[in-house]
């Protein structure tokens, strides 16, 4: 019998088995993926004969509460039809003994082991243009309800199928979304080498982030290979800054962290961004160069992507990966503007788009909401469980009540976390 032990900060360690159920009904078949909020396992469900992907919380103070969070989003996400939103579908949620668990529909592969299993040869222009636009759509959506993915990367983007043709994707793992409203500068979200400049700087920033993560995820794609692979934030800024140019003074001016990787000139208001040696002095921070090609700009990206007979499609690419990479978050391209862009202007039977897009404005969904006995059991039970003594709990959970009763309405979640300045923006 295959034996699966994953570590965690409570008295006991948490270890799960090939065979064991979960909950009632899901027999544990193999682990999928693990994090530091515990693991993703491939179970069978008892009571319907289907896999399912079932997302299992560490038992831990952060862990469990970080779960409830991600249910307020899910619950959120339950007005959007995740086959026309190319999100997952969120089967509700069961508890193992104390833990929290998630059930998810399972898909074939990330876009990551896609690339891996090639070889990390990257993929074609007919291969990519479906999958930018389902993605784009999936952003559309939840901007239309308010809503930042923010750890949009190639990870986080499941393959239904890895034979079918064109590619479908859908948008996973919601951990880290916040409703835009509620985010503030100094929030840790996304992940370093698709982090965007002005969540490192402290920025004030919104769902423009996941454009930029769609631009890096794309280029990507592209390519085979990461365009800023940096180790450190400090890095990932170098990169980006030495093939597009640093932000606008006025732009840098808005940061609360831009002097920690930027000197300013007194007498005229101009940043300059630190070099390699001043950064390490002062912070002890070396830079490393990890990339595996270094462009003079974006235009440059035709020179490393898959060759092809047609190089107009891949000029066209590397104009909108430009426009989802633009450093001034509020001329950053928006997700129907993508959808429009000439790149999918060329199509054929071979590259048909096979998602529904949306239209302007605020999207006409029909809501979909499980009211079964055992949803309403666990939801109560969750509610019941003991959070925070800050008023952060009490808030989150007065958020979940409203959501429950209508998932139409606004988010208003007020959240006091401290910005953590100068010296700690390295995550």
């Amino acid at each position: 019998m295959n034996q699966f032990s994953i570590n965690t900060n409570t008295a006991s360690d948490l270890q799960i088995s090939h065979g064991t159920t979960l909950g009632q009904f899901h027999k544990v078949e193999s682990i999928l993926g693990e994090g530091g909020f515990g693991f993703v396992t491939r179970c069978l469900n008892l009571k319907t004969n289907r896999q399912e992907a079932i997302k299992i919380f560490k038992n831990s103070r952060n862990t469990v509460q970080n779960a409830k969070l991600e249910i307020c989003i899910l619950k959120r996400l339950r007005c959007l039809d995740p086959d026309t939103c190319n999100i997952v579908r969120w089967n509700g949620f069961f508890f193992d003994q104390d833990r929290i668990c998630l059930n998810f529909d399972l898909m074939d592969l990330s876009l990551y082991t896609f690339l891996k299993e090639r070889n990390f040869e990257g993929l074609t222009t007919p291969e990519l243009r479906p999958v930018i636009a389902q993605l784009a759509t999936a952003l559309s959506h939840l901007r239309s309800i308010g809503l930042v993915h923010a750890d949009l990367k190639p990870d986080n983007v499941m393959i239904v199928d890895r034979y079918q043709t064109p590619l479908q994707v859908r948008l996973i793992d919601f951990g880290l979304a916040h409703p835009v409203a509620a985010v503030k500068p100094g929030t840790c979200v996304q992940t370093t080498y698709y982090r965007a400049p002005e969540v490192t700087l402290h920025l004030p920033f919104n769902d423009a982030i996941d454009m930029w993560s769609l631009g890096i995820t794309a280029a990507e794609l592209s390519t085979g290979y990461p365009l800023y692979p940096g180790n450190t934030d400090y890095d990932v800024l170098r990169f980006i800054f030495q093939t597009q140019g640093q932000p606008s003074d006025n732009v840098l001016d808005r940061g609360l962290g831009t002097g920690y990787y930027f000197d300013k000139d007194q007498t005229n208001g101009h940043w300059t961004f630190k070099s390699p040696e001043d950064f390490a002095e002062q912070t002890g921070i070396y830079a490393v160069d990890t990339r595996e090609y270094r462009l003079e700009n974006l235009d440059a990206l035709v020179n490393v992507m898959e060759e092809e007979i047609e190089v107009t499609h891949q000029r066209l690419l590397a104009d909108l990966i430009k426009r989802m990479l633009h450093l001034d978050p509020d001329l950053r391209i928006k997700p129907l503007e993508v959808l429009r862009h000439p790149f999918f202007d060329i199509t054929s039977s071979s590259s048909a788009d096979p998602v529904t897009t949306m239209d302007d404005g605020p999207a006409d969904l029909a809501v979909s909401i499980e009211n079964t006995e055992e949803a309403e059991n666990n939801e109560n039970m969750l509610e019941d469980q003991l959070v925070d003594n800050t008023g952060y709990g009490q808030a989150v959970w007065s958020f979940f009540s409203r959501i429950k009763n209508s998932v139409q309405n606004c988010f208003s979640w007020t959240v006091n976390t401290p910005h953590n300045l100068p010296n700690s923006l390295s995550v």
